[in-house]
């Protein structure tokens, strides 16, 4: 059995954050584990431990109020080919539901978009031209009835060259930015995602308690021990609001997940969560300060970077009996005008799995 992410379909076909810099060609294993993200002007790539990457493009800040973005994605392998995407604000939909495209002054034809989410899929052949045409200095239009969108093509060179070198197809036919004619052999190939297996956790009744009460101050004083007045201030508050709680999760009859908040800012908030035994007098574990939310042994963290969520982070972790591990990194750090962000960025991706 699958679990699922909330709000978030897993995407195990095709699998602010970790930045890396430098090159990549002789990258292992084990550097791949936390993923790649890079962001060049109007553009962003993220790549993630399976060897597939995403790179997205997005019209310029100066037409915010014309948001499009377009999602170039490959997996990792000598055969792989590049899929393409275009989004553009649901709200923004032309009557028809199709915009046509231009690419290098000629016309490639029409995409279809989805009613409810604005996206479209891209021929071959259109993706082709597409690939063809971003790497040149000129913006992509697209046209209908209503009006006409414009993704921008700066960045968008460095973005696909980063791509080809994480893949490691720099100088063999398959790059997209610098083709030649090395062999096939060393292109990265593709890795299997790992597999957590959830294991040992019971549902069990929450238990809450005000932050002014005996048994929240006796855990604020175990709770520092870990944490720092730098991640965790709200912890060290003694004029804490007489709103917060401290929240006891039961994971098993001998593990709790302990939820206390740590910080508020001006579009996000976030909580800290700790594996304690059930007496609640032994500390095992702090997963993060920034968490969203615990649910079915699961915790969540989405944090924005600003109100409308058009950038955002995100982090999961599964209880694997013993203790949570990183299940899901994303990141999305184009803040270009869709609502909860345009494409899933995705730098690391686990399954995650009910034990039998």
């Amino acid at each position: 059995m699958i679990i699922r992410r909330q709000n978030l379909k897993l995407r195990l076909a095709l699998s602010l954050a970790i930045f890396f810099s430098g090159s990549l060609v002789s990258q292992s294993h084990a550097e791949m584990a936390g993923g790649l993200h890079f962001l060049h002007k109007d553009w962003e790539l993220a790549c993630d431990n399976s060897g597939a990457c995403r790179a997205a493009g997005y019209q310029t800040d100066a037409q915010i109020d014309r948001p499009i973005s377009i999602l170039l994605q490959r997996a990792a392998g000598v055969q792989s080919a590049v899929a393409a995407r275009v989004k553009i604000d649901p709200d923004q939909l032309p009557v028809k539901k199709i915009i046509q495209v231009t690419l290098l002054g000629r016309s490639y034809g029409a995409v279809a978009l989805n009613e409810r989410t604005g996206e479209g899929k891209l021929t071959a052949v259109q993706t082709q031209a597409l690939l063809q045409a971003v790497q040149q200095a000129e913006p992509i239009t697209w046209k209908a009835e209503q009006g006409s969108w414009s993704v921008s093509a700066a960045g968008s060179s460095a973005v696909l060259l980063k791509m080809d070198e994480y893949q490691r197809r720099l100088n063999t036919a398959s790059a997209i930015v610098r083709k030649g004619k090395q062999p096939n052999d060393g292109i990265l190939k593709v890795h299997q995602l790992p597999l957590i297996q959830m294991k040992g956790y019971s549902r069990g009744i929450a238990k809450r308690f005000n932050m002014e009460s005996a048994q929240a101050k006796r855990l604020r004083v175990l709770l520092q021990k870990t944490a720092t007045k730098d991640n965790c201030a709200s912890l060290f508050d003694a004029n804490a609001s007489a709103n917060d709680q401290i929240t006891v999760y039961p994971l098993n009859r001998k593990m709790a997940v302990v939820e206390a908040p740590c910080w508020r800012a001006a579009y996000n908030e976030g909580y800290g969560y700790w594996v304690m035994n059930s007496a609640l007098t032994e500390i095992r574990q702090f997963v993060t300060a920034s968490g969203s939310s615990f649910s079915e042994g699961q915790i969540f963290s989405m944090q924005k970077g600003r109100g409308i969520a058009d950038c955002t982070t995100q982090e999961e972790w599964a209880w694997n009996g013993r203790l949570f591990v990183r299940s899901y990194k994303a990141v999305q750090a184009q803040c270009k005008g869709f609502a909860r962000g345009a494409w899933e960025m995705p730098l690391y991706i686990a399954r995650v799995q009910t034990a039998s």
